[in-house]
């Protein structure tokens, strides 16, 4: 496959035209993740949970052709957020971490 390298354009980090276009969904996808929540914390999994949700979890990570699709989102606080990224394993178990493909861990 042939690439074309992206041009400079004054910008710190450049990114692709297909980039741009996949994540220009995210601001909507996020307005929509806080009012399904509620503006609380999905997640509720650490003993340090904040109760407010305050930011975005990509439950399959971010990347592949729809990252920002609203089953791969919930809306945590930043405690639960640590802890879901530091117990990789009890998040595959209990659904706030899947992989890519579909598949369990």
């Amino acid at each position: 496959m042939k690439r074309t390298p992206l041009k400079r354009t004054g910008r710190i980090n450049p990114v692709s035209k297909r980039r741009r276009a996949r994540d220009a969904a995210y601001p909507s996808s996020r307005t929509a993740i806080y009012e399904r929540a509620g503006g609380m914390c999905e997640a509720r999994c650490s003993t340090w949970c904040a109760g407010g949700g305050h930011q975005v979890h990509h439950i399959a990570g971010r990347d592949g052709p729809d990252p920002h699709r609203l089953d791969n989102l919930e809306l945590v606080c930043r405690p639960c957020h640590d802890f879901i990224h530091s117990n990789v394993e009890w998040a595959y178990a209990n659904g706030h971490v899947r992989k890519r493909n579909g598949g369990s861990a």
